[in-house]
C-alpha cells in the first residue's frame, strides 16, 4: 500500500508538471521552454535592457520551407513569454530565425517562402544607403515537445548586428579657406564600402553602399553627424552596418576636395589602422583640416559596453 502510494504521489507530481510545462513526455527532464533572449555581441544575456523593441520569428521545416511568421512585441521579450509551439506535432523538427528591431521599418527584409530566400536589406534614398534600425539575429534548431521543445537551452539568442558611426571635423574653417569655398556647407561627407544586406544566416552579403549621413553644425561651426548624442562620442551616433576596411569620403561642391580617408590614428593604440565597425561597436572619427589643406584623421573604435576611459581625441 506504501509503494501504491509512493506511485500515485509521483504520477500526479508528473501530472502537475506537465500542466504547467505544457509538455507531455514519460521523461520530463528532456523538456525546455523557447523564449527568447537578447544578447550583446559578447553573447550576454541583456533583455531585461529592453534594447528590442520586436521580434518577427520565421519557422521552417526539414526542407527549408517556410511554415509560419510570427512578430511579438517588447513585452513578450522582457517578460520572458513562452514561444508556443503547441500547434506541431510532437518531436517535429523546425528551424526558427529571429530578426528583431525592424518595426520602425528603416530595413528590407524579403518575404521568403524558403529559407535561402530570407534576406535583410539596407533601404536606398537618393542613390544613398539609409541608416537600419539597431538591428538583433539569430536562429535556432528545435524539436516541438508539446508546448515546448527538447532539451537543450530553452531560447533563441539573438544578437546585435549593426554598429554605430559619428563623424566630426575639428579645423574646418582652414579647409573653407584653403579650398577657396564659400561656406562649410560646401563640403559633403559619405562612409563608403560597407555591404548592403545579411542572408538568411546573418552573414553580410550584397553589395557595397555609401552613406550620406546627416549633419549639422555645433557651436564652433565644425561639422558633426547628426544622432544620439553622449558623451563618449564625437558627434551624433548613426547605425550602420558593420564592417572593415571602410572609407570616409570628403567632397567639396566646387569639386576642389574629393578625397577618402581609409585609416586613421587609432588613440587608443597609437598606431594608423583601418577604418572599421563592429557588431554592436561604434566607430567615432575626427577628421582635422591643416591650414595647408592637409588633411588627417583620429579615431577610437569601441567595443559593445565599453565606457570612454578619458582618452580625448
Amino acid at each position: 500500500h506504501i509503494s501504491l502510494l509512493k506511485q500515485s504521489l509521483l504520477l500526479a507530481a508528473a501530472a502537475f508538471t506537465a500542466l504547467f510545462t505544457g509538455c507531455i513526455n514519460e521523461d520530463l527532464a528532456e523538456c525546455s521552454k523557447l523564449t527568447i533572449q537578447v544578447q550583446n555581441a559578447a553573447g550576454e544575456d541583456i533583455t531585461n535592457l529592453g534594447m528590442v523593441e520586436d521580434a518577427t520569428l520565421y519557422f521552417f521545416d526539414t526542407n527549408n520551407n517556410l511554415i509560419e511568421k510570427r512578430i511579438v512585441d517588447k513585452n513578450f521579450i522582457l517578460n520572458h513569454t513562452v514561444v508556443d509551439l503547441s500547434n506541431y506535432k510532437d518531436n517535429t523538427k523546425l528551424h526558427i530565425v529571429a530578426w528583431a528591431n525592424l518595426k520602425s521599418d528603416n530595413q528590407t527584409v524579403a518575404d521568403p517562402k524558403s529559407l535561402n530566400e530570407l534576406s535583410l536589406s539596407l533601404k536606398s534614398a537618393n542613390g544613398y544607403a539609409v541608416s537600419p534600425d539597431s538591428l538583433y539575429y539569430g536562429n535556432k534548431d528545435v524539436t516541438s515537445l508539446g508546448s515546448g521543445i527538447t532539451g537543450g537551452d530553452g531560447y533563441i539568442p539573438v544578437k546585435i548586428k549593426t554598429g554605430s558611426l559619428s563623424i566630426k571635423t575639428s579645423g574646418l574653417s582652414n579647409a573653407v579657406r584653403f579650398y577657396g569655398l564659400k561656406s562649410a556647407t560646401d563640403f559633403n561627407y559619405y562612409m563608403t564600402r560597407t555591404l548592403n544586406a545579411y542572408d538568411y544566416a546573418g552573414i553580410q552579403t550584397g553589395d557595397s553602399v555609401t552613406y550620406n549621413p546627416a549633419g549639422e553644425y555645433d557651436s564652433s561651426q565644425e561639422w558633426e553627424t547628426q544622432g544620439v548624442q553622449d558623451q563618449y562620442s564625437k558627434g551624433g551616433k548613426q547605425n550602420v552596418f558593420a564592417g572593415t576596411n571602410l572609407g570616409v569620403t570628403l567632397k567639396s561642391t566646387t569639386g576642389s576636395l574629393n578625397a577618402q580617408v581609409t585609416e586613421a590614428l587609432n588613440v587608443e593604440t597609437g598606431k594608423m589602422e583601418p577604418l572599421m565597425v563592429n557588431e554592436g561597436g561604434r566607430l567615432d572619427v575626427l577628421i582635422e583640416f591643416g591650414v595647408d589643406g592637409t588633411i588627417s584623421a583620429k579615431m577610437r573604435i569601441t567595443p559593445w559596453g565599453v565606457v570612454d576611459d578619458g582618452i580625448v581625441f
